[in-house]
């Protein structure tokens, strides 16, 4: 089947990105004016506040909330320490790099962290300095966003840290020793200038030297176009984005197995070309600008996925589902069987649709950029060599994603937590906001609880000074139905005031009845007085009997 990427919309509105293999998507990313990620982006920003108790500054980088910078994510070359103590430690290193070889390494950086660490904040960093920062976690809710000085430029086959000699190297996870050996020869010959280094990432391995080099010119061309633009600046103000759509379809997504890549608009299909010939020196994809009056999905075949990616109930080809809850907390997924039962028993029932789940779990996954904690309920299986294939499965599939994940195995319970690294916004955040009706939660008050709070003000306005008629605002089509029950309950209460019910059509958005916030002001300052009427004092006399029985111990001691 063939590999396609298809990129309809221009750069400078509306953008969908959806790559298939076959008629089957396997990577979504949409964005416009108002949905924009600042993940990764690179601003010139200024000290705001500087915070002793947190060890971290706050800094103005242009944004509405201030981002948060720890102490240890500040690069030493910021602190204002004395001259002095610079040129001592400057005298120190010059001595020891004498002696020194590949083995001190690791000495040296632990004396280089130690010297620096001797500082507090407060001493190193003033308010109103200029800081060139990182997006590292994206502002969500009432937190701002997290940043840090240590940059790092990531390209196809490498990342390049431009301030931070202390993590270069060949990646981890590139186990065959003749993989690294070949990488290894490759980065010692970059030649990097003092301070800098370079990380070689994992998708290096099939690369040609070639195009590993191509890709380290262009970060040291990224790099110096990102100090050219910061010197003639002015904070705040933002440097450079690392993570537009087009960079992530040109850097992450054109694997050579690509056959294809499509777009509708012809501007969009020049400024990826232009990327394409900076990351890599082989042009061998095809690409094509799609000219027909039809939509360029539609005209392929291919389902928008941006209304289906927001339903809770996922149909597996075997009958099976998958339910998916995001939760403030947790995003949780429960495997159904449904109506797979094919199978002769259910011990093999359930393995295979789990085995199937777990594909489909990956893709889901990766399509909605679910992070954080995700717990999977898988279908009770009896056999422990089945519950070790359904964790082997999921170990492979998320093997291939490019965020930090972490596994734990299937409990005794049937279920599995997977951490996943935060690498942009998900398609919840992305799309969709909380229901203001409901408050996100998906539940709605019955008419017996809204009489019972209309009830319930009604008695609170009894403890305010008498007043002849209180109007309270109601929705007509709830008190049409319900107007005999509300008016049965109020004659109960055989109140000495009136009150006037006004039916509103339009107007009560969100709400059943509402009175006004002058009287709930002056109910709520009633009931605090009445709170504190009614609260008895503590008896300190325990405390005093104890205060007594030290203050006699310590004169006996002396």
């Amino acid at each position: 089947m063939s590999k396609r990427i298809f990129i309809d919309g221009n750069i400078n509105s509306e953008l969908c990105i959806i790559a298939t293999d076959g008629q089957e998507i396997n990577y979504f990313d949409y964005s416009d004016e108002l949905i924009a990620s600042k993940k990764n982006n690179i601003y010139l920003g200024i000290v705001s506040r500087v915070e002793p108790s947190l060890q971290a500054a706050f800094i103005d980088f242009g944004s509405e909330k201030k981002a948060f910078l720890p102490f240890d994510e500040i690069h030493p070359s910021y602190f204002k320490i004395p001259h002095n103590e610079k040129i001592i430690e400057t005298d120190k290193d010059k001595d020891k790099d004498k002696t020194t070889n590949e083995t001190d390494e690791k000495q040296n950086k632990k004396h280089f962290l130690s010297f620096y660490r001797k500082y507090k904040i407060q001493d190193v960093i003033k308010k109103d300095q200029v800081l060139l920062i990182q997006i590292v976690k994206e502002e969500r809710g009432t937190k701002g966003a997290a940043i840090t000085t240590f940059i790092s430029l990531p390209g196809r086959y490498s990342v390049l840290l431009p301030n931070n000699s202390s993590n270069g190297g060949v990646s981890k996870k590139i186990a065959n020793p003749l993989d690294r050996k070949r990488l290894k020869k490759l980065h010692d010959g970059f030649n990097l200038p003092d301070g800098m280094s370079i990380i070689i990432r994992t998708n290096a391995i099939s690369a040609e030297d070639e195009d590993i080099i191509a890709d380290f010119n262009y970060l040291r061309k990224l790099w110096t176009k990102i100090r050219e633009e910061t010197l003639k600046s002015k904070a705040p103000k933002l440097i450079s984005e690392l993570d537009t759509p087009i960079i992530k379809v040109a850097r992450d997504l054109n694997q050579r197995s690509v056959d294809e890549i499509i777009f509708s608009d012809l501007k969009t299909m020049k400024e990826y070309k232009k990327l394409e010939s900076e990351f890599s020196v082989n042009k061998n994809k095809k690409i094509t600008h799609y000219k027909e009056k039809l939509p360029l999905f539609e005209s392929y075949g291919i389902k928008n996925p941006i209304n289906s990616l927001s339903e809770e109930n996922i149909y597996m080809k075997s009958g099976g589902y998958l339910v998916i809850n995001p939760t403030e907390a947790l995003t949780s997924v429960d495997i159904n069987s449904g109506r797979s039962t094919s199978e002769k028993n259910i011990e093999i029932t359930a393995l295979n649709t789990n085995l199937e789940a777990c594909d489909e779990i990956f893709k889901q996954v990766q399509l909605r950029n679910i992070a954080g904690l995700i717990v999977i309920d898988f279908i009770d299986m009896s056999i422990n060599g089945n519950n070790n294939k359904v964790e082997r499965k999921i170990k492979e599939l998320f093997y291939k994603d490019r965020a930090r994940v972490q596994l734990t195995k299937i409990s005794q319970f049937g279920l599995m937590e997977i951490s996943r690294q935060r690498i942009g916004q998900s398609i919840y955040e992305t799309f969709f906001k909380k229901c203001e009706c409901c408050n996100g939660n998906g539940l709605r008050k019955t008419k017996s609880i809204i009489i019972h709070n209309i009830i319930t003000l009604i008695k609170n306005l009894n403890s305010l000074d008498k007043t002849k008629e209180y109007e309270i605002n109601i929705d007509k089509s709830f008190f049409g139905e319900n107007k005999i029950e509300i008016i049965k309950r109020i004659k109960s209460l055989k109140l000495k005031f009136d009150v006037k019910f006004i039916e509103i059509e339009e107007n009560l958005i969100h709400k059943i009845f509402e009175i006004d916030q002058k009287i709930v002001e002056l109910i709520n300052n009633k009931s605090k007085e009445n709170i504190i009427k009614n609260t008895t004092p503590e008896n300190n006399s325990e405390k005093s009997y104890r205060r007594k029985i030290k203050k006699k111990i310590v004169e006996d001691i002396t």
